[in-house]
Formats: structure tokens, sequence, C-alpha cells
């Protein structure tokens, strides 16, 4: 009985130690550590995270947002190197900025058996301005290699108390660790919402607090002068407190087709839904997505801009003179102002404190001021025009109705029973072509009267591209031929914008490159821009190495170096959906021609995959005649979103199209 009892004392012990994460104190254990317990493959891992998030108040500036948070991270590999530097977003709100201050880390190594250390130095922290939203504070630890353990701690002081960031508890790599607590004062009140699919349990409590509020007072002298003095006064009040206290979370590893990570990350939201302060009136923040674009719209930067006509009207009617036909008016006017107008890069839903009519005159600016100017346009042509917010791709999709859930506006004419969507930041869309960023599910369309609708982002007409090869085998393996490629609506904005970031000298390098040392010798490309018009590609190749002999037989695969040798689904198992962006078809034709001498002894069979529901299909097919043969192969997804309950399904697509496309035909000689 003493001897279990003994053990029992050692076992808690351990536990205790191996659960203490007292910054700048690691363990032997923790450096010793070759790999993840659990996943063996991890680069590296978080072996703890502690946030702590509170208020303050100060008389003059009013309530900040404190965090005080604490990392230690593990560095199994050279791959999980990357981790050495952590990344800080600072988020800004016109004079308002959020500042990282307190910062402290140790880098862990063992030399000879023993635990050394290596003090974060100043140079080591630094900030950044990303853009006029959100700064960048980057902190690099020193002397990082192969097993060391990283002890990181910093605070970040923010006065926009109405704003928390996401709290992660997912990453690119396993979490052994995380505790988060959230002291919330009873006059904010915020929303709850969680994301992704691993279960994070969020624990409620109530605790009393008083803090020392400093203010001045004015003292009348006896009514002869007002003294203004300074006072403290004990603030009294209940806080609600949140806390997380999660372990052995697992790594979210990310792979193709996949539409933003952070949608299906483990994480909890906390929005702002009312505020309710000492002595004045409740405030109500929470919307419906109706309130939301009701709210938006009438934003002095927003609405009131689109009333605003005087600034363009001359040029506009210089543009559609003559013109009757509403489609054309629109084609005209949305040319008009992608040529007029460059894009600052800048996302938002509002313009500049400068307004439209400085964007217009100096020929530049953020989204909002070109796709609201080119509403307006619309608008004075007599087309029934409305402003869409979105959401871009890299912000996320919007669960929940919050004003900054939208990020990104474009512009839609309503035409009977559907919405024709346009996009001027880019030179290359086209009337319903918008860049992929803004490809993401749903938008929300706002009328002048207030009213709003949702509006489908993904087109519904697929994406092609279609490829035609005339080729030649050559008795010594090689392959020379002539190519036709054909690009429409996504995929030839895609590529257009390819040929516009690039020299046509280095793109074929990179054309080459891409098909394996591929030589080019001569290359065209037609309606590069007519958009309204497939964009199309030709060129004359030549290529060695496409067959393999064994005695007197030669194999080659027939659709060459076109042949998909890669499944993109390597995962045992996928918990979030599968994007494709846009309905997507590509086809190919290729006609070969075998060597004299020579004749065809076996061919691949003929094949068909076809997806459940109909919503995609493989089709191979393969005939010869004479010394020709002909191929033939489609792949078709007719629909950009499938659920994850299709993973397994896409995953044996694509293993059966990568395996029917690796076999090979044989030739004999005769």
């Amino acid at each position: 009985m003493k001897i279990k009892l003994f053990l029992l004392i050692l076992v808690g012990v351990h536990f205790v130690h191996a659960n203490d994460f007292k910054f700048g104190k690691v363990s032997k254990e923790e450096l010793s550590e070759k790999q993840h317990p659990t996943e063996s493959d991890a680069n590296a891992a978080i072996l703890y995270k502690k946030e702590r998030v509170f208020y303050n108040y100060d008389y003059e500036q009013g309530w900040a947002v404190i965090k005080e948070a604490h990392y230690r991270i593990k560095i199994y590999n050279k791959e999980g190197l990357d981790w050495a530097t952590l990344q800080v977003p600072l988020y800004i709100s016109r004079s308002d900025e959020e500042k990282i201050s307190s910062v402290k880390g140790f880098t862990f190594n063992m030399a000879d058996g023993k635990i050394v250390s290596e003090k974060l130095k100043k140079d080591g922290v630094f900030v950044e301005k990303v853009n006029k939203y959100r700064n960048k504070a980057s902190i690099t630890m020193p002397e990082v290699k192969e097993g060391s353990v990283l002890d990181i701690e910093f605070r970040v002081s923010s006065p926009l108390y109405w704003h928390m960031d996401d709290f992660k508890f997912q990453y690119a790599i396993p979490v052994k660790k995380v505790d988060l607590k959230l002291d919330i004062p009873e006059y904010f009140v915020f929303k709850r919402h969680s994301k992704g699919f691993y279960p994070i349990k969020l624990n409620e409590s109530r605790k009393s607090r008083s803090i020392t509020v400093s203010y001045r007072s004015e003292d009348d002298q006896s009514g002869r002068s007002i003294k203004t003095s300074r006072k403290n006064g004990a603030l009294e009040f209940y806080e609600n407190v949140y806390e997380v206290n999660a372990n052995d979370l697992p790594s979210l590893k990310e792979e193709m087709y996949t539409n933003n990570i952070d949608n299906y990350r483990a994480a909890i939201k906390f929005e702002l839904a009312s505020t309710q302060f000492p002595n004045r009136p409740h405030k109500n923040y929470s919307l419906s997505w109706e309130g939301v674009a009701k709210s938006i719209y009438e934003f002095n930067n927003f609405g009131s801009e689109l009333k605003k006509t005087n600034y363009f009207e001359e040029d506009v009617d210089n543009v559609i003179v003559a013109q009757t036909e509403d489609m054309e008016k629109a084609r005209l006017i949305f040319e008009f102002v992608k040529s007029k107008m460059t894009w600052d890069k800048y996302t938002g839903v509002t313009c500049s404190s400068d307004g439209i009519k400085k964007a217009y005159r100096e020929g530049s600016g953020n989204v909002a001021e070109i796709n609201l100017m080119l509403t307006a346009m619309f608008r004075y042509a007599g087309l029934k025009a409305n402003p869409i917010l979105v959401s871009t791709r890299s912000n996320g999709i919007p669960l929940f109705p919050t004003t900054d859930g939208f990020n990104y506006v474009i512009s839609g004419i309503e035409v009977m029973n559907d919405v024709i969507l346009f996009d001027a930041t880019e030179k290359n869309t086209y009337p319903d072509v918008l860049p992929n960023r803004a490809l993401n599910w749903m938008g929300r369309l706002v009328r002048k009267d207030g009213s709003s609708s949702q509006v489908d982002l993904i087109p519904k007409e697929p994406s092609k591209e279609l490829h035609y090869m005339n080729a030649k085998i050559n008795v010594d393996g090689s392959v020379e031929g002539r190519t036709r490629t054909q690009y429409s609506n996504q995929l030839a904005l895609s590529f257009r914008d390819v040929l516009d970031s690039t020299d046509e000298e280095t793109y074929l390098e990179e054309l080459e490159n891409n098909y394996g040392e591929m030589e080019i010798s001569s290359f065209d490309i037609k309606n590069k821009d007519e958009f309204s018009k497939p964009v199309i590609e030709t060129c004359e190749f030549s290529k060695e190495n496409q067959c393999e002999f064994l005695g007197e037989k030669i194999y080659f695969r027939p659709m060459l170096f076109l042949a998909q040798t890669d499944n993109p689904f390597k995962m045992d198992k996928r918990e979030y959906p599968i994007d494709f962006t846009f309905p997507r078809q590509k086809k190919y034709i290729i006609n070969l021609s075998i060597p004299e001498g020579y004749q065809i002894e076996s061919l691949p069979e003929n094949a068909i995959v076809q997806l459940p529901e109909q919503a995609g299909i493989f089709k191979f097919k393969i005939a010869s005649q004479e010394n020709q043969i002909r191929v033939s192969v489609l792949t078709e997804f007719k629909t950009a979103l499938f659920p994850s309950n299709y993973y397994d399904v896409l995953k044996e697509y694509y293993k059966n199209l990568v395996l029917k496309q690796s076999e090979k035909v044989v030739l004999s000689k005769i």
C-alpha cells in the first residue's frame, strides 16, 4: 500500500511539473523531445499558449483593452524554423492604434547536457506598417535550431475597446495546452461565436471589481472663481469572466482547394453587441444582415458618394453618346472606368476621407471609390445598379451579422431575375467575371431604399480550358508538335493577368520549365484584349525523353507531358469543405503519329468516373487507326463547392484520374 501511494505521489509531481509553464523556465524533457507524441510529422508544436485579456480605464483616454500573451514553442526540424518569428497584428482605427510592449523572449537549447539560453534583443522586435488599417509586429528569436524551445511574452494595449481579434486555438502545428481568460466589464455585452470543427468549451462566471479612477472636478471658490482639481474615486462593477482550458489540439493542415483555412480553425469570436455605461443610454450594436447592409449604406463615405455625379457627367455623356442599348452602355462605362482608374490595392467598403472626386481626378482609388463610382455612373445612365457588399476570400466567410464582416464592394446591375456583376479594379475583368478574391460564396446587394438581398457570387457558367495537340512520336523517344490552348471566363482572367505581370521571354522560359525542359520554337497569343472572347495560346514545341524503351518496344503516356501525375488530396481525413473557387471544365484532344516501322500493340482502356449527383465527371477515351492515336480527356466539376463528406469521393476520383493518365501505350516493331 505504501509503494502504491509513493508511486501516485511521483506521478502527481511529474504531472504538476509537466504542466508548469512559468515563463523562462523550461525542462530538459521539453528540449530533448525529438518529435511530437501524437503527430510524428509535425515540424513544430505550441507547447503552451496563454492569453489574458482585461479592461483598464483612464479618465483622459477612456477604456482600453489589454492583452497579455505567453507562447512556448518547440522546434522539431528545419521546416519548423519558420516558427522562430512570431507575428502579432496591430489594428488601426483613424487616430487610434494598438501598441505592443513588454516583449520578452528566450531561446533555449541543450549544450553538453545542460540547458543554455539566449535572450531576445531589441533588434529582434520590428514593427512595420502593413496598410492604413493594420501594423504588424514581428518577434524574431535568436539562435533557433532544431530542438530549440522558444519562450515569448508580450503585451498589446488597444484603445479599440469594441474590437477583439479572434481567439485561435488551432494552428498548422499541434497545440499541447491553451489557457485563455477574458475579464469583460458589465458595461460591454459581447456575443460569442465558435468557429471550426474541433469542440472548445467556454466557461463563464462573474466577479466583482473595483478600480481607482482619477478625474477632474470644478470647485466653486465662493463665487469669485472656479478651481479645477484632480480627485480620485472608486468605480465598482462586476465583470463577466470567460475561460478556456484546452489540451492536445490537433494541427489543422491546409491542402489544395481550400477557401481560407481560418474559416475552419477552432476559434472563438467576440463581437460587441451593446454597451450600457453609467448615466448613459443603452446602445445596441447587434444587427441582422439587413441591418448591417443598411448601416453601411448610410455611412457618409458610402451612400452619399453614390449621389455625386457632377464630376463625371460630361465624360460619361461622351462615352455613351448615341447608345440606346442598356448593356452596351454598361459595357462602355465599365471599360471607361477600368481604363481611367488604377486600384491602390486597399480594400474596405468606404471611400477615403478625401472623397471619390479626388480619386477620379487623380485616376487612383481604393476598391470602394472605384466601384461606387462605377455604380453612380451606371445609375446616371439610367441603369438599375446597386453596390454589392462582399467579404474577400482572405477576409473569411461572414458567418454572423457584423459590419466588419464585409471588406469589399462590387457593382451589380439588376436585369429581370438576375444580377450582372462588375468589378473595375482590374483591367482584365469582364461582366460576371470577377477577380478570384471576390468569389466568396455570397454578397449582399444594397438598394437606395435601404432594402437588401443576398447575391450568389459563384459563377454559374463553368470556366473552360481546352487543349488541342497534334504531335509526332520520334523513333528516339522525343516528341515534336503544335499545341493550341483556349481559356474562358475566370481561367482567361487569370491567364491574362499572368501575361500582364511578365514579359514574353520570361513567360516562355517558365512555360518550358513547367513542362520539364521543353523547347518552344514559335508562340502566339490571340484575343488578349478582347475580353468577351476566349484567349488563345498557340505554340510549336519539341521535347526529349517522352518514351521508355524495353527491347524492341516503346512505352509512352498518351497525354505525354500534359498528364496529371499527382493527387492533390493526400490527407486521411479532411473536416472542411473542398472549394474549387468556380465551376470548371478541362478538355484535351490529342492526335499522335507513331514512328515508321512500329505498330500499336496495346492501348489503355477507356474509362469514366462519375461523381455522385452528377457533380463532376472524368472521361478518358482513346482510339487508333493505322499509325494515328486519338485521345480525348475530359475533367469537369459542375459546382465550385463540395462539403467535407465528399472528400473521400474526390480523393478516389483523382486517384483514378492519375492512374488512368499514367497508363502507357505500347508500340512494337513491325
